[in-house]
């Protein structure tokens, strides 16, 4: 069995510790505030960072085209309208928007809910020819 044994003393007026290479840096003082400050107010103005731009009409797009999947097929054309102009001027505007992916979901939504939307109409021709035909 191994038996512990502290390391040895160093000797007296030889040499330094070697420096811990995982040691706290210290921190260079700069002007204004910096990335370790706590405090600092992030870049873009007092109203948050740059990118962090939601387009009005993301979440209203995205409503309409699940409730176009969900049997309100008539929201679907709707849904598919405003996130395509929603997706232009997201891409038109020169600042980042970040809800592009709700806008695209809902695009996406819009056409299965079209979709569906012709679909439940041609049933609905198909009937009516049908019951005029046997009647």
């Amino acid at each position: 069995m191994f038996r512990f044994e502290p390391p040895p003393a160093p000797r007296a007026g030889g040499g330094s510790e070697p420096e811990d290479p995982y040691a706290a840096q210290p921190a260079a003082r700069s002007e204004g505030p910096t990335a370790t400050d706590p405090y600092a107010r992030p870049p873009g103005g007092p109203w948050g960072p740059q990118g962090t731009n939601i387009h009005p009409r993301g979440t209203v797009a995205l409503v309409l085209g699940i409730l176009s999947c969900c049997g309100m097929a008539i929201l679907g054309p709707v849904a598919w309208a405003i996130a395509h102009a929603s997706l232009r001027e997201a891409q038109a505007s020169p600042y980042p928007v970040t809800n592009l992916g709700h806008l695209t979901a809902a695009r996406i939504l819009g056409m299965v809910g079209t979709g569906m939307l012709a679909l439940s109409v041609a049933w609905f021709l198909v009937v009516i020819s049908f019951a005029i035909s046997t009647a």
